[in-house]
């Protein structure tokens, strides 16, 4: 079992060293140019072993993106964020690593990216409606917790692409004054409203 363990730890650490050298390379060439052979060189490793964890370039990409939400999901429940400190967070991160996510954008697609961000974001929605119900002693069913769950993290996804996609040509103050505000503001409405209601 300890030898499994052992095999579980090395097979995460290749992958996480692939991600690595991927990350590195893209900041100095497009992801279309970029090779297995590229990969494997840096990270000094055999073509076999990337073939043993990935398809492909592009599933080394989609693992190296989950791996990066993740961290960053992680990163705001640690600090117990709020929602505008939550954004800062999200947003920090695509203006530092802009070369990644945009690539992420264009060899992905937005359908895989709004994937890899509802499942976490969806789990911080909730824990922000939890929140909210502790503050104001109240109890909301498991339905409407889904419901708004699902809702805000698929709006919440959307937003977060189309900065990714125009991060160019925004205001980054301006955007994320606007996301804060509405998603904010909305949330709590839809939440008085919810108590009102009984749900």
């Amino acid at each position: 079992m300890s030898n499994n363990g052992f095999m579980n730890e090395n097979n995460s650490e290749t992958k996480i060293l692939m991600g690595e050298a991927l990350k590195k390379l893209i900041k100095d060439r497009p992801f279309s140019k970029i090779t297995v052979q590229d990969i494997v060189a840096e990270c000094n490793i055999n073509r076999n072993t990337f073939y043993y964890h990935f398809e492909n370039n592009y599933d080394l990409l989609s693992f190296v993106y989950e791996q990066e939400v993740q961290n960053i999901v992680d990163s705001f429940h640690k600090a117990n964020a709020t929602i505008p400190q939550a954004m800062d967070f999200v947003l920090d991160y695509i203006d530092k690593n802009i070369p990644l996510c945009q690539c992420a954008y264009e060899s992905l697609g937005e359908q895989q990216l709004k994937i890899i961000f509802e499942k976490d974001l969806l789990e911080f929605v909730r824990a922000t409606i939890d929140y909210y119900a502790l503050e104001n002693s109240v109890k909301f069913s498991e339905d409407l917790k889904s419901f708004v769950g699902y809702s805000y993290s698929n709006l919440l996804s959307t937003q977060i692409i189309w900065y990714i996609r125009h991060s160019i040509d925004l205001d980054k103050e301006i955007f994320k004054e606007c996301l804060q505000t509405f998603f904010t503001a909305s949330l709590k409405a839809v939440l008085e409203e919810a108590v009102k209601k009984g749900m």
